[in-house]
């Protein structure tokens, strides 16, 4: 190969010496004279390279400095660069890309001074002119208070901050001044009673400065000016109407967002004379002394005269005789519901109980029926009682303690319901002493059972660690080094020459081909080749090999059955189920040869110990009870809603009220809100009281 590329060099060698061109360092390129670089710039301007044409013409000029029709040329290229830029700079005018338009003038003009030149410098001023008069107009604009104007023309000359340094600042200036524009403008809407353009010129202001302390004051009370509008308008109608309770709450509303307003002040004076007319109907205020409702419409009529007119003369003396009519009232009520044999109005009791108290004329000298309410309270305390029975037992074997932890969770789901009338009993210490109230004997698990059973049974516990310890065989292969073996190219090429040789030997006439070709020369080639071939070869050595699986698997599997009975009759009221299943497995490999041809390698299992696994679905099981426990509890402590509303729909309304006062008293006020509305509404109806007053609390005896 050296010697072909020493032989190729000669020859481009003898070439060049023949053709006369020295071997050495190539000669200096010849500079071009005037006339060639005039030649190549009209090539150029053909071409539309004038930049290029110029640098040649000016090289030109300076070989010839006192050639005209170079120094023409040299005009004509500079004329025409100037007339291109000064053409783009009347466009960038025209777009008004104004700093473009000088940047490319002053390009224009560092060629030639052309009258396209000048018509850009021109336009350039008229637009600079232009964008002057709009400064000066939002400038007029600001002095005029045509705020809004003037920010949209402040923002058409954003583009152009290198013609107006200071738009940053005056665009800030007027910023502020909106803002003030618009608060001023909203207190003025407030002032005229305008609220919806008084609420529009504040949040317009908070658009501009978010965290505006005034405007935000300002929308809130635009607000409550327009809240307080509605609420006096319904006042109006209602007094049009003589709907006198409801025109003075109405107006109390409004008053209350608009406190000290004139007009409103007007209108409630108005209301109280038109109602106190009404309420001073003898007939309300001197009711019939064994009256009930007739009372209690007296006395809510004389809280509303207390209220509208505080100095009314017959106030005291009326309000002191129906006080004590609704005391002996209440007393006399109170006392026929305590003595009921079956006890099925105990609650209703309390109730009348509780306001008498209120009503009491002396409470300075006690209350007669102290002795009495003081019963009623233990009665209706124990009627509420609900005894649940709890029993844990395992069915299956589980570890030490883990029932008295289950049983520990189970009291605990039932204290988190936060019901004082829910009382947790151990099976064990209810066997030794059973609740056996005769008082409510009589209630029946129909929904009324004060005692229920709370059994949880462990049917299942298992743990089961299958950790294989005899593993399963597997067969792969390594190479163990290397060995020498026949090499199969010259096993190949020896049998083509035997068999060649043969057919030769056949062939009479020797210089015949065989069917394959070959000649005697040609079979002295083949077996030149054979002989260069290697007899034997050295590869890798592949051994068969076995290796082991470990087939590791870890579970822990727990079941529970929780279930809800009276403890009486053992009707089921309930029940449901708890199951936990924790598992892990993993696939162990040993005895990988190092070199394994399918990649294999030794692999260590890691599973969860079976200890893990335990307290996983221990922790599973335990958390499920927290759950399950409080709805199937539903089954029991919302029986005296449920009962009530069944009452209530066969036209048994005392039997709801009773009910239903046990359930307002048993979750004191912790309860759905349609229900807490319908009780109030229900027990209001029936008794006249309204268990949201100060008089009915919402804490239980």
């Amino acid at each position: 190969m050296i010697t072909i590329r020493f032989a190729r060099w000669c020859v481009v060698l003898s070439l060049a010496v023949a053709s006369g061109i020295a071997v050495g360092n190539p000669t200096e390129p010849q500079p071009k004279s005037a006339k060639e670089l005039v030649r190549g710039a009209q090539t150029d301007e053909q071409q539309g390279h004038w930049e290029a044409a110029l640098e040649k013409l000016k090289t030109a000029s300076n070989l010839k400095r006192k050639d005209k029709t170079i120094a023409q040329e040299l005009q004509k290229a500079k004329d025409h660069l100037a007339d291109l830029a000064a053409s783009q700079a009347i466009g960038s005018c025209n777009a008004l890309k104004i700093d473009t338009c000088e940047q490319q003038i002053k390009l224009a003009l560092s060629y030639a001074s052309t009258k396209q030149t000048s018509e850009a410098q021109s336009q350039l001023a008229a637009r600079k002119a232009e964008l002057q008069k709009r400064w000066e107009h939002a400038e007029q604009m600001i002095s005029s208070s045509q705020l809004e104007s003037a920010n949209v023309e402040l923002d058409g000359l954003s583009p152009y901050p290198y013609l107006f340094p200071a738009l940053a600042a005056e665009k800030e200036r007027l910023r502020h001044l909106r803002i003030n524009a618009d608060i001023d403008l909203g207190t003025k809407d407030l002032a005229a009673d305008q609220f919806d353009e008084a609420r529009k010129a504040f949040s317009a202001a908070r658009s501009l400065d978010p965290n505006n302390a005034e405007a935000a004051r300002g929308i809130d009370a635009a607000d409550k000016g327009k809240q307080a509008v509605h609420w006096n308008e319904e006042a109006k109608n209602a007094f049009g109407q003589k709907s006198y309770e409801a025109a003075y709450q109405y107006n109390q509303k409004a008053l209350g967002l608009l406190p000290g307003r004139q007009e409103y002040l007007d209108l409630n004076k108005q209301i109280s004379d038109g109602w106190l007319k009404v309420l001073e109907d003898d007939h309300a205020l001197n009711p019939d002394p064994n009256s009930l409702k007739g009372n209690q419409a007296a006395w809510s009529s004389l809280e509303w005269i207390k209220r509208l007119d505080p100095s009314y003369k017959p106030l005291a003396e009326a309000t002191r005789q129906v006080k004590l009519n609704l005391y002996s009232i209440y007393s006399t009520e109170a006392n026929k519901y305590q003595s009921s044999s079956t006890n099925s109005g105990v609650g209703i009791a309390y109730l009348y109980y509780l306001n008498a108290q209120t009503m009491n004329p002396d409470p300075r000298a006690g209350d007669a029926f102290a002795a009495s309410f003081h019963d009623v309270t233990e009665l209706f305390r124990r009627k509420r009682t609900m005894v649940l029975v709890v029993r844990v037992e395992s069915l299956s074997q589980v570890p030490a303690g883990f029932t008295e932890v289950v049983t520990r969770r189970v009291n605990a789901a039932i204290e988190a319901q936060g019901l004082p009338d829910l009382v947790a009993c151990p099976v064990d210490a209810y066997e030794k002493k059973p609740d056996s109230d005769p008082l409510f004997q009589e209630n029946r698990p129909d929904g009324k059972s004060r005692v229920a059973s709370l059994a949880l049974d462990i049917t299942d516990y298992q743990k089961e660690n299958n950790s294989s310890e005899t593993p399963e065989e597997k067969h792969s292969q390594f190479i163990s080094g290397q060995e020498t073996v026949p090499n199969p190219e010259y096993q190949k090429l020896a049998k083509k020459v035997d068999e060649e040789n043969t057919a030769l030997e056949r062939n009479h006439n020797k210089r015949k081909p065989t069917k394959e070709g070959y000649t005697a020369s040609g079979l002295a080639i083949l077996r030149d080749e054979m002989d260069k071939t290697p007899k034997d070869i050295t590869r890798d050595k592949i051994v068969d090999y076995t290796y082991q699986e470990y087939h590791l698997s870890a579970k822990a599997h727990i079941v529970m059955k929780l279930t809800l009975r009276d403890m009486l009759e053992k009707q089921l009221l309930g029940s449901d189920g708890i199951e936990s299943n924790e598992q892990d497995k993993a696939t162990e490999i040993a005895g990988i040869q190092g070199r394994d041809v399918n990649g294999l390698l030794n692999r260590q299992a890691r599973i969860k110990t079976i200890e893990q696994l335990q307290q996983d679905a221990e922790h599973t099981a335990l958390k499920a009870i927290d759950e399950k426990v409080p709805a199937l509890l539903a089954k029991y402590d919302q029986r005296y809603y449920n009962e009530g509303e069944k009452a209530l729909n066969v036209g048994h309304t005392e039997d709801a009220v009773e009910n239903f006062l046990c359930y307002w008293y048993t979750f004191r006020g912790r309860m759905d809100e349609n229900r807490a509305q319908h009780i109030l509404e229900v027990v209001n109806g029936y008794t006249g009281f309204d268990l949201d007053s100060s008089a009915s609390p919402l804490t239980a005896p």
